[in-house]
């Protein structure tokens, strides 16, 4: 079987009025009218997400632009390698906030478990307490060259290895954090795991329909609740990383007064908006901004160092 044959033959059973995945266009508008209800209904929340990811970019072009304004200095020889993750973590986060305009606020709060993470990592990296090197599971003097299958499980495990002793140093058991903080943020932990591996609180939500309190619906049918869970885990994070960002200057302050003061206003907003959650009863509004105090506090002249 050739191409056109194998598309010709899909085409026969599944094109309907000259449409592929005909039954797939009432899906396609409840993923639209999705986004329009949580656009409306979480307004404040886009409203701080979007200053936030225009912020991300505005930071992200000024890292660029000095950096290719001013020869790197020898020891700043994994600042482009930084730069780039910080990139990556952009377009993910990017990724998980359109799931959530789609319908699929879940979906995207599985990806938010990735970008935890690695906020805590760069956290460490702006801390001194690893190297990028260490976090990708690489020695100082490793090429680049094509790496044996021995090797690869080598600094695979160099990774893994380094990856949970920073986790462990930053949020768990070694942390120093107080007991009451630790587990909560256990359990923060452990909600993203359970969504990633089954997802149980996808399940778990949508399953009204079985006992007869919602309509059975292929596509996404807007629920406060889910999108509660992911907007208030996204805020969480990306206070994180706002933290970090001052490490992407190559000097002190480099990045300019009225940066500097776009960054206060969305520090703040963020610390609102999350400490907010202690009027709901949520313990994690008390206990995230102690951890923001305590492993993502950083000196204001914070630049970057190897």
């Amino acid at each position: 079987m050739n191409v056109a044959e194998w598309q010709r033959r899909l085409e026969k059973y599944f094109m309907v009025g000259g449409v592929t995945g005909n039954s797939l266009i009432p899906v396609l508008t409840m993923e639209s009218d999705f986004g329009r209800y949580v656009v409306v209904r979480f307004h404040g929340q886009f409203v701080l997400m979007d200053s936030f990811f225009e912020f991300f970019i505005d930071t992200i072009d000024k890292a660029v632009k000095l950096a290719r304004l001013k020869k790197l200095p020898s020891e700043y020889s994994t600042y482009p390698l930084v730069l780039h993750y910080y990139i990556t973590i952009f377009r993910s986060f990017r990724a998980a906030e359109n799931l959530l305009k789609c319908g699929y606020p879940l979906d995207g709060y599985a990806l938010l478990r990735d970008l935890k993470d690695r906020a805590i990592f760069v956290g460490a990296l702006a801390h001194g307490k690893t190297s990028f090197q260490k976090l990708l599971g690489v020695l100082e003097e490793q090429s680049v060259t094509p790496i044996t299958d021995e090797e690869y499980r080598r600094i695979t495990k160099r990774r893994k290895g380094e990856e949970c002793r920073v986790l462990n140093e930053m949020i768990r058991k070694n942390s120093g954090l107080p007991a009451d903080v630790r587990k909560e943020l256990e359990i923060w932990e452990n909600l993203f795991h359970e969504e990633v591996h089954g997802s149980k609180l996808t399940f778990s939500i949508d399953i009204g329909w079985l006992q007869g309190t919602q309509a059975l619906s292929l596509g996404p049918v807007p629920n406060d609740k889910s999108v509660a869970v992911y907007i208030n885990r996204a805020s969480e994070i990306g206070w994180l990383y706002l933290r970090t960002f001052p490490f992407l200057q190559l000097e002190p302050n480099a990045f300019g007064k009225e940066w500097r003061e776009k960054w206060v206003v969305l520090d703040d907003s963020f610390r609102i908006m999350i400490q907010s959650l202690t009027k709901l009863g949520k313990k994690i509004g008390e206990v995230f901004p102690a951890l923001v105090n305590a492993k993502f506090t950083f000196p204001e002249d914070l630049h970057y160092h190897e």
